[in-house]
């Protein structure tokens, strides 16, 4: 327990006490305010917009094309093959921090064509995308490139 004397000591206890409360409560809400300022959505505009992707299979080359656009629940998008083994396939789970692009569609795959999960993670450059497309249930993971079409 703590006991105060008679003279200005008891005083000076609860001045310092104060000092170091105000002290903490400016340190948590400066914290908070950064906290809330990283977690701002990111600038959708660097990847809204059709892209063209090359996927490369060990010297094996898929071509699709990405559509990215927002909506009320954030983003929203389609993949399409250009031999036109599927079209439109709506993009599931996309995940986009203002660095990385993340995203996965069911669609078929070689080598048999059969429906498969696809995950897709790129890094987010200056209208390129660079990253893999992987076909876990295969084993599958290999690099792929974008280029976002110019209007």
């Amino acid at each position: 327990m703590i006991q105060f004397s008679s003279d200005d000591g008891g005083l000076s206890m609860i001045a310092k006490w104060s000092t170091v409360s105000v002290l903490s409560l400016f340190l948590i809400v400066s914290f908070s305010s950064l906290l809330a300022q990283s977690q701002a959505a990111p600038d959708y505009g660097k990847i809204l917009g059709t892209w063209d992707v090359e996927v490369d299979a060990d010297g094996e080359y898929y071509y699709l094309t990405l559509n990215l656009e927002k909506s009320e629940q954030g983003l929203k998008g389609t993949v399409s093959e250009s031999t036109g083994a599927f079209s439109d396939v709506p993009l599931q789970e996309i995940q986009y921090d203002g660095l990385t692009l993340k995203f996965q569609f069911t669609s078929p795959t070689p080598p048999d064509g059969l429906e498969r999960l696809v995950k897709a993670d790129f890094k987010v450059g200056d209208n390129k995308l660079e990253g893999t497309i992987a076909v876990e249930d295969i084993g599958i993971s290999v690099p792929a490139t974008a280029t976002k079409k110019v209007k």
